[in-house]
């Protein structure tokens, strides 16, 4: 499960700006909805579930900092069964998946990043589910629905790591021509002033030569 957190800035990222930025949509989406339907209590209704959706979340990130993981396994899963369309969910479901990755459960987290990429609302959480099922596939042996799943990733923010991981695939199935290319379209996504040893490494191994 080599580079498991590589796309961990980009999830930081979202979660810090669910976090600015989620109550403040969710209270605009409600109000706009409460004055054409004209329900004060569908108002109060999405509000409360919006506040117990987070106060859950909340819960399991608790949990899984006093390493009560079976704790936040439950709760994880309760909110994910509670309230599958919110984006608290589909971050407690990446975090389950985690878990089960640490304890080399890979069915379990295939089942939790499943449920990412059928429930999340937001594209960015799909794409980072996509890009972990895609390693978690790898590792079970399944090469051609690990690729599958790295080739339906859209955002383009996830390009470095999408080709890392589609080179890792595509050397794995011998073709190394193909799996040069990958890492090339890799390194050349990466920012200036980013690491890049690993790509440049892997590059090194089918025969290319790195951008730095």
């Amino acid at each position: 499960m080599e580079g498991y957190e590589s796309e961990k800035e980009q999830i930081e990222a979202i979660k810090k700006w669910w976090k600015a930025n989620g109550k403040s949509i969710v209270i605009g989406l409600v109000l706009g909805a409460a004055v054409v339907g004209g329900g004060k209590w569908w108002l109060s209704s999405k509000n409360k579930k919006a506040e117990i959706a987070s106060a859950q979340y909340e819960q399991v990130l608790q949990e899984i900092s006093k390493g009560d993981n079976d704790g936040a396994l439950k709760d994880g899963g309760r909110l994910l069964e509670v309230f599958p369309k919110s984006n608290y969910a589909a971050l407690a479901a990446l975090l389950l998946a985690k878990l089960k990755v640490e304890k080399a459960d890979l069915e379990g987290a295939s089942y939790y990043l499943q449920w990412v990429v059928d429930h999340a609302s937001v594209a960015p959480l799909k794409d980072v589910a996509h890009i972990r099922l895609a390693r978690v596939l790898l590792a079970k042996g399944d090469r051609a629905g690990a690729l599958q799943m790295v080739n339906s990733v859209n955002d383009k923010s996830f390009t470095a790591p999408t080709q890392e991981l589609k080179g890792d695939i595509l050397l794995a199935t011998g073709k190394r021509d193909a799996a040069r290319a990958a890492y090339s379209a890799a390194a050349d996504a990466i920012p200036a002033g980013g690491d890049r040893s690993r790509i440049e490494m892997k590059l090194a191994e089918v025969g290319g030569k790195g951008t730095s």
